[in-house]
């Protein structure tokens, strides 16, 4: 019987998976085969050198497909995973986008002191924490600006949306500052400083802030070197650098070490990190404390074990808001609790819980203060539910004829959403998909783009912002 065999033409990918992923039989054979020449072979020839082996081709392509699915041995390349982004004079930068008139000039934000200023101003003495006396002494063109702060926050919050894009791993440490942890994302970004810079442009492009960039292997690095080159620094500090990065800046550059550890340190004659570090350990703790003196003596070397923190899921919920002046017109703090409710409930399904209990503050302008809290029959996300809940409290909270100065709504006992015992209620299904297109709708067109009845109201009294009203307090207009 006449076989017929067809030619069977590897693909150039299989046969890299081929060279690549042999079997360790095989090539151990191979090499037992090359070093001991077999009977009939020439002599001479084993004595030959042999030449290494050239890297396959999906060794060198960091993107095939048998070097994504681990069948090819190519080294993980290290990186400095630690990234620092830093808003450059957030609070004045934030004024100046807002008002492009303000762009290029001195600014100062604040009451009484300063509480941030551009680097126009900066470049002139202006700092921080100086009182605006000494601030128009140094800088008398400067134009001092009270502080928008609704709109910090809305931009923060835009600023880690865009990070959050490059890599999930990103932590909230201040209003202004961020720490991303970019480690197994090696194949996914080739070039890795050229992705940091695309990062730094992009934040620019899409809100007009400028930021400064530091990448290194620590925390502590990583924001030291984002901080030397402002504004819109950047600065990469490679892995096994750190000490020679370290060691001809101040000691003020570290973190941790203020202006009084600074002049401790000076008077010993200790000016630098690199003198720093030759400090005992024994020492340092002797002058600072246990804790601190080894904080510091760590982090002279680099050492920082902290990692990038994600954000944990709340235990709690709350929103509150004072009113200015004070006001008995229940119409008025109806819809103002109605306003708060909404947000909890919007809150509330963004991180996929339900409350058990709320509760209901109150405070007059007398300072007194009422507070109460109930559990609910059963938990919920639905803002109308907790609407009605914590419509009873007020009515059991207000019953003095004082003015009322602050309202706030929370939430607790949280538990994850689940919907089976709702599978059969018509009207909760109903309110479960009312809710879920109202939050899809605010998440593209803003939280004004739908609202309930009482919240026309509102709008007579507040001013409003993409993201819903600016109350009177502006740390919890959420």
């Amino acid at each position: 019987m006449d076989v017929c065999v067809e030619s069977v033409v590897l693909t150039p990918a299989i046969e890299a998976m081929q060279e690549c992923g042999a079997p360790a039989e095989e090539t151990e054979e191979k090499d037992r085969g090359a070093e001991t020449p077999r009977t009939g072979d020439n002599p001479a020839d084993s004595s030959k050198t042999k030449t290494p082996q050239t890297e396959t081709a999906a060794e060198k392509n960091p993107w095939s497909a048998w070097a994504w699915l681990g069948l090819c041995k190519t080294p993980t390349r290290k990186i400095p995973n630690i990234v620092h982004v830093d808003v450059d004079a957030f609070f004045a930068s934030v004024e100046q986008v807002l008002n492009p008139q303000l762009r290029g000039k001195p600014v100062l934000v604040g009451r009484g002191c300063v509480a941030s200023a551009s680097y126009e101003a900066k470049f002139l003495g202006v700092h921080t924490a100086m009182s605006f006396r000494e601030a128009l002494r140094v800088c008398p063109k400067a134009i001092v600006v009270p502080g928008q702060y609704e709109h910090y926050a809305d931009f923060a919050e835009r600023v880690r949306r865009i990070l959050e894009t490059y890599t999930p791993a990103v932590e909230t440490a201040a209003l202004d500052d961020f720490y991303l942890d970019f480690v197994g994302t090696e194949r996914l970004y080739p070039d890795y400083e050229a992705t940091l810079r695309r990062l730094q442009e992009e934040i620019f492009g899409r809100t007009g802030l400028g930021v400064s960039v530091g990448a290194a292997r620590t925390k502590v690095v990583a924001s030291i070197a984002s901080r030397l080159e402002r504004p819109r620094g950047f600065r990469m500090v490679a892995p096994g650098q750190e000490e020679a990065f370290l060691t001809p800046l101040p000691v003020e550059k570290l973190h941790g070490i203020g202006h009084v550890h600074a002049r401790m340190l000076a008077e010993r004659g200790i000016a630098t990190i690199g003198q720093l570090r030759r400090v005992p350990k024994a020492a340092l703790q002797a002058a600072f404390g246990e804790a601190i003196g080894l904080q510091i003596w760590e982090r002279a070397r680099g050492l920082d074990g902290r990692e990038v923190l994600l954000p944990a899921t709340p235990k709690s919920v709350s929103r509150e808001t004072t009113i200015e002046g004070g006001t008995i017109d229940t119409e008025f703090l109806g819809g103002l609790i109605e306003y708060l409710c909404e947000r909890i409930g919007s809150t509330l399904r963004e991180y996929g819980k339900q409350a058990r209990t709320i509760g209901l503050r109150i405070r007059y302008v007398d300072h007194f203060s009422a507070h109460q809290a109930v559990r609910l029959s059963k938990p919920t996300n639905d803002e109308r539910e907790l609407l009605i809940a914590a419509r009873e409290l007020f009515g059991k909270l207000f019953t003095r004829r004082v003015a009322v100065r602050l309202a706030g709504v929370s939430v607790t006992n949280l538990e994850a959403d689940r919907r089976q015992n709702e599978l059969f209620d018509t009207g909760a299904n109903r309110r479960w998909y009312l809710n879920r297109e109202m939050d899809r709708v605010r998440s593209r067109f803003g939280w004004n783009a739908v609202f309930y009845g009482k919240g026309l109201a509102l709008r007579e009294h507040y001013a409003t912002k993409p993201n819903g009203l600016v109350l009177s307090t502006p740390c919890l207009s959420r």
